[in-house]
């Protein structure tokens, strides 16, 4: 859906980011008896993680204890940045508050962080034949050392006895070709927290769909993920904001084609999938909706720099293309 009136690359000043961290006052959730699950091929949770001392939740990736974020120089995170990413080829997601949408480039995919939430909003990537091989999951979960002072930089230890995986938007799976590629999908800018019975049924059930899709001959998907969230937001560890639901995007295009390559019959794939209990149940099929009601429940513009009268017909169907 085309809006109008979003600045991109509006720096976020100083003030802005002190807001975000004091106006977080989410209802924290309890802990659950059972550890994040790191997430395997198969999506089984982990044994043996007891979790961090309450001394030891007090710290982060450093070793010595959160900070309040202090008057520094104005942050700036400028689409710019993005431009010319194969990642964001079909447009650079923004909604109507670019000020907390901070902008990052994994190489791997591209991101939105968000100060506030500390989860990003929206993960994007390319996904072809090329990206896939043989390297094992490399589980090595981490803080972003891209994100500057004085963002909190999340650690695997945020989600630990919290109920909830840690959820890959851009998953593992997508880039099997070099060691480097399948340590990136570990940052935990790229995680969202997920309940297991999502993380490893519709939503797991999704991604071996995108991979069969990107195996065509001559293939090439472009991939949007991301989180959608309750006004007063749960959390986990310091402030980690759960999702109600998480959506997706998937657009198949032939190799080496853009924007202006769109057409009504090119094939598209969105969903919205609850975050809570009973999930597992279902088909990932169960939940197809349009771009249009990804867009209405985000805020975001997505596919933007399709033609007027495509975006507006490809954003308003819903369906899946054939089985790959």
């Amino acid at each position: 859906m085309r809006r109008s009136g979003s600045a991109i690359g509006v720096a976020a000043t100083a003030a802005l980011l002190v807001a975000f961290f004091f106006s977080c006052a989410s209802v924290r959730t309890g802990n659950s008896s059972r550890g994040a699950s790191s997430r395997t091929s198969s999506k089984s949770s982990p044994t043996g993680d007891s979790g961090p001392s309450p001394a030891e939740e007090s710290r982060n990736a450093s070793g010595t204890p959160p900070k309040a974020p202090t008057a520094a120089a104005p942050l700036f995170s400028p689409a710019s940045s993005l431009e010319g990413s194969v990642h964001v080829k079909l447009g650079i997601p923004t909604d109507a508050d670019p000020s907390d949408d901070y902008l990052l480039n994994e190489k791997e995919y591209v991101l939105s962080y968000n100060p506030k939430k500390r989860v990003p909003n929206w993960v994007s990537w390319n996904l072809d034949r090329a990206h896939l091989g043989h390297v094992p999951r490399r589980n090595d979960f981490r803080s972003d050392p891209l994100l500057p002072p004085p963002l909190y930089r999340v650690t695997p230890q945020d989600y630990t006895n919290s109920g909830y995986d840690r959820g890959h938007m851009c998953p593992s799976a997508d880039r099997t070709k070099t060691v480097s590629g399948n340590q990136s999908t570990f940052l935990m800018t790229n995680m969202q927290p997920q309940l297991h019975e999502l993380n490893a049924g519709p939503w797991e059930k999704l991604e071996e769909f995108e991979r069969e899709m990107a195996k065509r001959p001559n293939a090439e998907l472009y991939i949007l993920a991301g989180g959608i969230f309750s006004p007063s937001f749960v959390t986990v560890g310091h402030n980690v904001a759960v999702p109600k639901s998480n959506y997706k995007i998937v657009v198949e295009l032939s190799r080496g084609e853009g924007p202006k390559d769109v057409t009504p019959q090119t094939p598209v794939v969105a969903v919205i999938m609850p975050n809570r209990l009973g999930v597992g149940q279902h088909e990932w099929t169960d939940f197809l909706v349009s771009v249009d009601e990804i867009e209405r429940k985000t805020g975001y513009e997505f596919l933007s720099k399709l033609p007027d009268a495509v975006q507006r017909t490809i954003e308003a169907k819903v369906g899946a293309p054939p089985a790959p």
